[in-house]
């Protein structure tokens, strides 16, 4: 965060900001999943991180893809998907070799539990190679994170640098409010797909008001769309096509009208992680800067891969807090 905060332009030269947070939050799950940065040497992996993240970003498109078509993928040319897969499971089959490789050598004590990777973690309670890498290749899915807008300043300011932990930070309700906002209208999975294993009996959805039971027979394809589920009058106002953080303040949906982690026994297990990095990234820059201008003038387009970030970047120019303000 603080090479970010370096690079960024202070004096309102138009940057876009997409790109720029995108590699930070994927710099920062690196180093949680695996315990490496970017800026390390990596002499014996079989790619650097910026391939391997490279590889992974493909895949993602070229999965989206592969769901898409459905059946009609067995007839699609799979060469390019399956080199960048292919390049992805050798970075982190190598990571996962040396975890477990390194468990019978290295002992953990309790002070040090909390500063291990998660392939650490999880390398210390099975040696099934595909499980450990399957976990670390879904806890990068969830990188993919969004921000918002810089809203904050007045709460960040009153507060000072107390407020940079992560208590404070989860429970920030002028945060949060801005980030469930953000997630409700442009939610990072904004459709989700699932097929009937058997007969299954919804309680609700038939009827006149959608409030009777409804019969999904065995092999269904069901496709749920939070951008239209998030878009409810009846939960979120009549309003529903505005940001307007302040409307969480007086609306509390359950978790079946407000899906911006998932829900059920599958909700999203990085939820408090997320939240509270986002939420320091926006503490963070309200810090530094006084001031943000929106630099695009276009509708928000969404560019849909296994997530959706906006096609036109976020365009942004931003101005250096003063001495004077920060007192």
């Amino acid at each position: 965060m603080d090479k970010l905060l370096v690079e960024l332009p202070n004096d309102g030269v138009t940057v876009d900001l997409q790109p720029l947070l995108y590699t930070m939050f994927l710099n920062t799950s690196l180093h949680f999943l695996l315990g490496i940065s970017s800026d390390d040497e990596h002499h014996n992996a079989p790619c650097t991180p910026e391939q391997f993240v490279d590889a992974f970003h493909n895949a993602l498109f070229w999965t989206m893809i592969r769901i898409v078509l459905g059946r009609v993928w067995k007839i699609v040319p799979q060469g390019k998907y399956l080199r960048v897969c292919r390049i992805a499971h050798t970075f982190l089959n190598h990571y996962v070799d040396l975890a477990i490789g390194n468990m019978g050598t290295s002992k953990v004590d309790s002070n040090s539990a909390t500063k291990q990777s998660l392939v650490q973690v999880l390398s210390a309670q099975t040696d099934d190679k595909e499980l450990i890498r399957s976990q670390i290749l879904q806890g990068m899915m969830a990188a993919q994170e969004t921000t918002s807008a810089l809203l904050v300043r007045a709460e960040v300011l009153q507060r000072s640098e107390d407020f940079l932990n992560f208590d404070a930070l989860l429970n920030s309700k002028v945060l949060k409010n801005i980030l469930y906002e953000t997630l409700r209208l442009y939610p990072v999975f904004p459709l989700m797909g699932r097929v009937a294993l058997c007969d299954t009996v919804l309680p609700v959805g038939g009827g006149p008001n959608h409030d009777a039971p409804y019969f999904v027979p065995k092999g269904t394809k069901v496709e749920i769309g939070y951008h239209a589920l998030h878009r409810d009058p009846r939960v979120f106002g009549d309003d529903v096509e505005a940001f307007r953080p302040e409307r969480w303040d007086s609306i509390n949906p359950s978790q079946w009208k407000f899906m911006g982690f998932g829900g059920g026994s599958r909700a999203c297990l990085g939820r408090q992680k997320s939240l509270v990095e986002a939420s320091y990234v926006l503490a963070r820059m309200a810090m530094k800067f006084e001031k943000l201008e929106n630099r695009d003038d276009r509708q928000w387009k969404g560019e849909m891969k296994l997530t959706c970030k906006n096609a036109n970047g976020c365009n942004v120019a931003l101005y250096e807090a003063s001495r004077k303000s920060l007192k």
